[in-house]
């Protein structure tokens, strides 16, 4: 099975002398690597393992001394590079690490509450760690064409989107629940070999990915289903306004717009803070008042136009709104009408 890297390279920063791992496409397995660390500072190691689905997974342990404790130590660049794009994820069990993007000039701070997740197709990154404790750590490599199979082209997109990498190249750091960052980190195990060692630590990858998306890509598509929701409820609102004559009953309109009544009810008064119909009998109501104000327009015919069955309907629910009868609006409204224009009664 061909990786999904066509070549990486690991430079060694602390040693004297120039010492660098090189692996190409086809040897991603590999049994631990010791850093080349000097002793004085500490010791520490890799291992790489080419998983069944064609991701690649690395576990990596580096211990301090305690008179080192409290530096920033810079262990290693990393230029690697993909057939495709990838999705590489970053996660620490234990300790601090600082990660530097040297093609975009980007710092990232993992520790175990966070994770790092980068879409890209060349990478070229340096570490430092804190050698304030011991840093364990996990990478784990994942092609798109990999990702898509897995998820389907769909859940794979709202996947990268939910974690903020949906471009090439980005890079960004997640907050990421303990209990799903354990998956990850025990992944590898160390009491199996062969084969039985690839296929539990690809079921973990497995798990690990569906928790992450279920956390991830569910907020988007929670999000999305919001934002359709209220543009859905702005365009009942916008019909309504527009509506002349009865207004329907809930029930016909939530089957018109496919909702639930609850829903529709909920919604509406959650965006608007007045039920649908006192929204919609408040909004009518002004409209009448301006019509009374600016035209001669019988009152019967408003009355229909607004959709109430009788007249005496409308100038009950006037009354209630403004405090007085749409009468004598109208009477006040011609008397004022006619002092303005100098005539007498």
């Amino acid at each position: 099975m061909e990786s999904t890297i066509l070549s990486s390279r690991f430079d060694w920063l602390g040693s004297d002398e120039t010492s660098f791992v090189a692996l190409d496409g086809s040897n991603q397995d590999h049994p631990r690597i010791v850093h080349q660390i000097p002793e004085e500072i500490g010791s520490g190691w890799v291992e790489s393992m080419h998983l069944p689905l064609n991701q690649i997974i690395r576990r990596g342990y580096v211990s301090f001394k305690p008179k080192v404790s409290g530096q920033l130590y810079p262990l290693s660049t990393m230029v690697e590079h993909f057939r495709e794009p990838v999705l590489c994820i970053h996660s620490v069990k234990t300790g601090l690490v600082m990660l530097s993007d040297l093609n975009h000039g980007q710092d990232y701070s993992i520790n175990s509450n966070s994770s790092l997740f980068q879409h890209l197709v060349h990478r070229n990154s340096s570490a430092k760690m804190d050698t304030s404790e011991d840093v364990e750590y996990v990478i784990l490599i994942i092609g798109n064409s990999v990702l898509k199979k897995l998820f389907g082209e769909e859940c794979a997109a709202s996947l990268l989107q939910g974690l903020h990498v949906a471009s090439i190249p980005s890079g960004t750091v997640n907050k990421v629940p303990h209990h799903i960052n354990t998956i990850l980190h025990s992944s590898i195990s160390d009491h199996l070999t062969g084969n039985t060692a690839k296929l539990h630590a690809q079921a973990k990858v497995l798990d690990y990915l569906c928790a992450l998306h279920k956390y991830f890509a569910n907020e988007i598509q929670e999000e999305q289903s919001s934002r359709n929701m209220q543009e859905l409820i702005y365009q009942v609102h916008d019909d309504l306004i527009h509506l002349h004559g009865k207004v329907p009953s809930l029930g016909e309109l939530a089957k018109r717009y496919d909702l639930s009544v609850k829903q529709l009810s909920h919604e509406f008064r959650n965006t608007y803070k007045k039920s649908l119909f006192s929204y919609i009998t408040e909004v009518r109501l002004i409209e009448a008042h301006a019509s009374l104000q600016k035209s001669d327009i019988p009152m019967k015919t408003i009355a229909k136009h607004l959709g109430y069955s009788h007249v005496n309907h409308f100038i009950t629910a006037f009354n209630k709104q403004f405090g007085y009868s749409p009468g004598s609006l109208r009477k006040k409204n011609n008397a004022d009408h006619i002092l303005k224009n100098g005539w007498s009664v």
